[in-house]
């Protein structure tokens, strides 16, 4: 078996573009949407190394994805789930595929969208709506800062992919209010 003489492990893994992006089009009544990101890694400065692997890890996935980049410095992994929170590593190999340590890994929670609907009128609490997928639950938090957030409802765990509608009776005492989601 050939060695990595000269493949460096340095290999240092960037979440270069943490734009999620929708991979074809989520009608109103699907809430199953899956995203897209884009990782770039320094490449190695060793000689000898033919391209790249990246290993990605779903939360609570027994074994990771292993995508060849080929002798690209960089990969899209598509597929990730919203909610779910992923780890990603890269590892340079050589023309027998033999490969390099792991870079050090680098994660990144897939968001969920939010849309901000408006009431009837401006005395009417502010809808909130949101996909759920199946076997997870939702904490909607607020906050006025975007420093300090409290959570000012949550849902019970989702049985299928639905769409959630919040109304905050709350929002009308504040100029500004800002929402987020958290996934169990």
């Amino acid at each position: 078996m050939q060695s990595l003489v000269g493949i460096s492990s340095r290999v240092r893994l960037l979440l270069a573009a943490v734009v999620a992006v929708f991979i074809g089009t989520v009608a109103p009544d699907t809430a199953l949407a899956e995203r897209a990101i884009t990782l770039a890694w320094n490449p190695s400065p060793g000689t000898g190394v033919a391209g790249y692997y990246v290993y990605a890890w779903e939360e609570n996935a027994a074994t990771p994805e292993r995508i060849d980049a080929g002798a690209n410095a960089y990969a899209i992994v598509s597929g990730l789930k919203e909610g779910l929170r992923y780890s990603f590593s890269v590892t340079a190999y050589n023309v027998y595929q033999a490969e390099s340590p792991p870079s050090p890994e680098v994660s990144f929670k897939v968001p969920v969208p939010m849309s901000l609907l408006p009431g009837s009128s401006p005395s009417s609490p502010r809808r909130i709506r949101f996909p759920a997928a199946p076997g997870k639950w939702y904490e909607l938090q607020a906050s006025t800062d975007l420093i300090n957030w409290t959570t000012i409802w949550q849902t019970g765990v989702a049985n299928n992919y639905s769409w959630i509608e919040y109304q905050d009776p709350r929002a009308r005492y504040y100029t500004s209010r800002f929402y987020r989601l958290e996934v169990h």
